[in-house]
């Protein structure tokens, strides 16, 4: 049996190599922006921007449209909205187009997709047409 022993030097020097050697940052996908925004409340929607801090693999993506309310109704019951969807050159922009347009009420935008780490990320938000 062969034994090697370090000087705590020697495991100071590896431990700092090891350190500072050039890694990638696995950050998972976030949304940074969207036009609707959260919460906002628009006159008119003729599209959904949605805004990721890194490019996105593609066949990761999912979003959907739901309408979680309408005025008038007070238990309106949630309704998916048909929507085609476009990933931007940059890949890291996704464009929902509504199929038809948005009549007044509330509207919930989920997402799911992964980045670079293969983590698939996901959350959504609301906004409102008036």
């Amino acid at each position: 049996m062969i034994k090697i022993s370090l000087s705590p030097l020697a495991g100071l020097a590896a431990a700092a190599a090891l350190a500072l050697s050039p890694t990638t940052a696995m950050a998972h996908a976030k949304l940074v922006a969207s036009t609707p925004a959260a919460n906002a409340k628009v006159a008119k929607v003729t599209s959904i921007l949605l805004q990721f801090s890194e490019k996105l693999i593609a066949s990761t993506v999912k979003a959907e449209l739901v309408m979680t309310g309408m005025p008038g109704m007070a238990d309106h019951p949630p309704m998916k909205i048909a929507i085609a969807s476009a990933m931007g050159k940059d890949g890291k922009s996704l464009t929902l187009t509504p199929k038809r347009a948005l009549v007044p009420g509330t509207y919930t935008v989920k997402w799911s997709a992964a980045g670079a780490d293969t983590h698939r990320m996901g959350s959504e938000f609301s906004f409102t047409v008036k």
